[in-house]
């Protein structure tokens, strides 16, 4: 062999063998894949502005979408506010009054309202929001307000949920690992907006506030509440958030998610990003404040967010009611950002458009001095289980007959699907990457490897172990991987679960799992980060799944699909099983009761829908087995199937090695 031949062979195996390493390289990590989502989300906000006579068409529907993300769909009920002023303080040019009042019955809202010592007539108002630094009595939040209140407003200042004089809790997700937050569809955002909103019924009330000319303006979290209220209520006529506007695509690239907590976000079912906000506002004048060197709030992100919203209020005539202003400084407030503040609401309010000259104050009120409850907070307030009670949760199915229950099944997989698995694709068929042959081991069973490309970017493998004495095609059961399984060797390792029948095995390594494991530095990261992309991990997880499954399904020994989950896993065959009809059977282990646990995995807004035991009977009337025994809560899932004839279909049986596919012949 000629030496040419020699070396033509080795450059040969050697481009062999960098196309599989490269291979390797350029395969996504979870990372590249959601910051491409999130560029996706942030890119397609507006990338062009609505024509005037669609922006109007399209407003109220937007709307309620907004409250939806929210959990503000339906709204609570507007209850007797019992609106209470517990003291007052005059210092000789403005008053303050020491307030509360109750945005739901029981759940205090606390704040201290600033006006002119005299007032004559009706005045415009501006609700004050505070971000998270000890609320109200902080020397800023107090400034501003003041400043306001000095200069012919009535101003109203808010301490947040868990801050100041209020109680309750935002750092859910963020701290307290509270991870039924997005099962619930509920965040704090939204009890924020929410205790806005009835800050305006309370300022409608009064006799020195004109209701036609109200304002919200705040600074970081209460920068983006500014953002979120005015967007949902149509009663501010302008606002100024500070320090708080920039993108999606920021917050996931620059995992700024990381300083933000729970109150910063929205349950993002529709994939909107800041410009979509921005549309909902429009024409109302919309003033965005901005430091440039905001270590949360990137100058990158919020000028473009600012750009589409120009482009929008183009379109509506309504160029000068939008504005960009910032100045070379971190995260706060600077002498330039709140006197282009106060123009702002001079001339939207007041119709006086001159450069406001003067600036807040130095002095500092004693903070005891603005406390509403002096020390003394209510051991009742409901505020702290308004987690609970502020977002509208499914109520239960009446079973009644089969005809009422097939109604019930359409609409509630409809609204999975719109709501909870929106961004599942109805085409599941991932890309074929490879397939390798691993080998038998002594009695036949034999074991094989395949890749596939997920559609948002990722590689994943799928671990099949088909026994030796399988017939052809035979009942195959898909698993997903455990998130905290070592090794995936074989078929599945310790995740397979042990039948004792000639049953094929095929184990999917979802994201998280096998290769794709993050571990602790990115996990708790990107649980915060997919429900920005209206996801969130379990759900991802489900699709991977499905994905594994739609694959498979074209090999000809793949025979009725059953679907088995335990323990963490057990969630995704449930969902997975709703979303694929083709599925004929779930075997259940150690499954969890309720997404009201933190601990059960998330899904976005499911117990809007359904819980576990609820959704769980939606497989009526296919096969459910569970392995030990039923837990009580899905007592009710058998329940449904007796009362509609199919109450063979639920079994128990000891252990996963006593498991048979489900005989339609003999209903065993």
């Amino acid at each position: 062999m000629s030496r040419y031949r020699v070396l033509a062979i080795v450059v040969l195996l050697c481009g062999c063998q960098f196309a599989a390493w490269a291979s390797q390289v350029m395969a996504e990590t979870i990372y590249d894949s959601v910051c491409r989502e999130a560029q996706h989300v942030s890119r397609a906000s507006f990338a062009q502005p609505l024509p005037a006579d669609q922006w109007a068409a399209t407003l109220e529907q937007r709307r309620e979408q907004w409250l939806e993300m929210l959990g503000l769909s339906p709204l609570p009920e507007r209850t007797p506010l019992t609106a209470t002023i517990t003291g007052v303080l005059d210092r000789d040019d403005y008053v303050v009054e020491k307030i509360h009042f109750q945005s739901v019955p029981g759940a205090y809202v606390v704040g201290n309202l600033y006006r002119p010592a005299r007032v004559t007539g009706r005045l415009p108002a501006v609700l004050y929001l505070c971000g998270h630094s000890l609320g109200k009595v902080n020397a800023p939040y107090q400034a501003n307000p003041r400043w306001f209140g000095q200069h012919g407003y009535v101003a109203l200042v808010l301490d947040p949920i868990q801050l100041g004089e209020s109680q309750g809790l935002h750092h859910g997700t963020y701290r307290e690992d509270r991870w039924d937050w997005p099962s619930r569809g509920y965040t704090p955002l939204g009890t924020e907006v929410w205790n806005a909103m009835r800050a305006l019924d309370y300022l409608e009330t009064r006799d020195d506030v004109d209701a036609d000319r109200m304002g919200a303006t705040g600074l970081s979290g209460g920068g983006v509440v500014s953002w979120c209220l005015a967007a949902a209520d149509e009663r501010v006529k302008a606002v100024a958030p500070v320090c708080q506007t920039g993108s999606t695509e920021h917050v996931v690239v620059d995992r700024a998610t990381d300083g933000h907590c729970d109150c910063a976000f929205w349950i993002n079912y529709y994939r909107w990003c800041w410009p979509d906000l921005g549309a909902l506002i429009a024409p109302r004048a919309l003033l965005i404040a901005s430091g440039s060197e905001d270590v949360l709030w990137r100058p990158f992100a919020y000028r473009d967010v600012a750009h589409r919203i120009r482009h929008q209020y183009a379109v509506l005539d309504a160029s000068d009611n939008f504005d960009l202003v910032e100045d070379l400084a971190p995260h706060g407030y600077t002498p330039k950002l709140r006197q282009a503040v106060f123009t702002w609401f001079n001339t939207h309010l007041k119709d006086d458009p001159t450069p406001v000259q003067d600036d807040v104050t130095d002095f500092v009120e004693p903070a005891e001095n603005l406390l509403v409850f002096e020390g003394n907070l209510p051991e009742d307030d409901r505020m702290r289980q308004i987690d609970t009670l502020l977002v509208k949760q499914a109520d239960l199915p009446e079973v009644t007959d089969l005809e009422t229950w097939r109604r019930h099944q359409a609409s509630t997989l409809a609204r999975l699907r719109e709501r909870t698995f929106r961004h599942i694709p109805e085409d599941r068929m991932p890309r074929p990457r490879d397939v390798r042959d691993d080998g038998s081991d002594r009695s036949g069973t034999r074991f094989a490897t395949h890749e596939f490309d997920t559609s948002d970017g990722l590689t994943l493998r799928i671990k099949t172990m088909r026994p030796g004495d399988a017939t052809w095609p035979s009942p195959t059961v898909f698993f997903a991987i455990s998130p905290d399984a070592r090794s995936t060797f074989a078929g599945g390792g310790p995740s397979r679960p042990r039948f004792a029948n000639g049953a094929m095995t095929v184990g999917v390594e979802v994201r998280n799992t096998g290769a794709t494991s993050v571990g602790p530095g990115y996990l708790w990261t990107l649980r915060r980060v997919y429900p920005l992309l209206g996801q969130t991990l379990p759900e991802r997880q489900v699709y991977d799944l499905l994905a594994g499954i739609t694959l498979l399904r074209r090999q000809a020994a793949t025979g009725p699909v059953i679907a088995y989950g335990q323990g963490h896993t057990a969630p995704l065959a449930i969902y997975a099983a709703i979303l694929d009809a083709n599925i004929s059977e779930v075997v259940l282990a150690d499954l969890p009761e309720s997404h009201e646990d933190p601990e059960t995995p998330e899904f976005l807004g499911i117990l809007r829908i359904g819980d576990l035991p609820h959704n769980l009977a939606l497989l009526y009337p296919r096969p459910i087995t569970f392995i030990g025994s039923i837990p009580d809560a899905y007592q009710w899932t058998r329940d449904v199937y007796e009362q509609l004839g199919a109450a063979d279909r639920i079994r128990v049986v000891p252990h996963v090695r006593h498991w048979q596919p489900y005989d339609k012949s003999n209903g065993s």
